[in-house]
């Protein structure tokens, strides 16, 4: 399963739910750069824990809900996504590899 996009699918929803746009949700968050959620919300971030939190409190709802699977596409949830995401900063992470010994 793709959890940064099951975090930024239900995110949307939540958002669009609770009829607010980006602008609006900025605002209550805040500090949060508002090109940071569209790319939250299209599963391009992986959140820290606070910013979850963060965006559940902005949202009303609990931490779980940004978890939610009820719904979700199943491209989501069966997704073995492994490409490289992108790190706050913008610049490209690349993923874990384990170094074989010699």
């Amino acid at each position: 399963m793709d959890v940064d996009a099951l975090i930024g699918w239900n995110f949307r929803r939540l958002r669009q739910e609770l009829g607010l746009s980006q602008d609006e949700l900025w605002l209550r968050l805040g500090t949060l750069d508002q090109s940071y959620m569209s790319h939250l919300e299209n599963g391009e971030l992986n959140p820290t824990s606070r910013t979850i939190f963060r965006l559940a409190g902005a949202l009303g709802v609990s931490e779980g809900e940004l978890f939610q699977r009820e719904g979700v596409p199943d491209a989501i949830l069966f997704s073995k996504k492994t490409e490289v995401k992108k790190t706050r900063s913008g610049r490209k992470q690349k993923p874990n590899k384990k170094q074989k010994t010699p």
